[in-house]
């Protein structure tokens, strides 16, 4: 069997989107807005290729010259031998954005992208990182 890897080398100036929510306070909603779609845009490609990401959030988006986001760390991904409808039991990713299934300990579905919610929380309440 023949693995391949591929490492790239992204230059983005805009730094993870996580610290540029904190720098404005709060994203207007045009921006969030997207923000979002290129988030659901990453996550359907990533999708479609039959992997799950498991561990989505704004620190592994950053942002680039054109101001676009770029989905970074791939290092949790999955690729369900039964599909991407097949249940996983690995308990992984981070805490603060972790689906319920997850801190449950229960099997779930890699691909449902639940903490997607959360992250488009982080675009509107700022307080909900405090």
């Amino acid at each position: 069997m023949i693995k391949k890897y591929t490492c790239l080398d992204l230059y983005c100036p805009g730094g993870e989107l996580f610290d540029y929510i904190i720098s404005k306070d709060r994203l207007s909603e045009e921006e969030a807005r997207i923000f979002f779609r290129q988030i659901v845009s990453a996550i359907a490609y990533v999708h479609s290729q039959g992997y799950a990401h498991r561990d989505l959030k704004p620190e592994n988006l950053l942002i680039d010259t054109e101001h676009n986001l770029k989905l970074i760390d791939f290092g949790l991904c999955a690729k369900p031998k039964g599909g991407l409808d097949y249940q996983l039991n690995t308990c992984c990713g981070s805490p603060a954005y972790a689906a319920p299934e997850l801190i449950q300990g229960k099997a779930y579905i890699g691909s449902e992208v639940f903490n997607a919610i959360l992250v488009m929380l982080v675009f509107s309440f700022k307080h909900f990182l405090v």
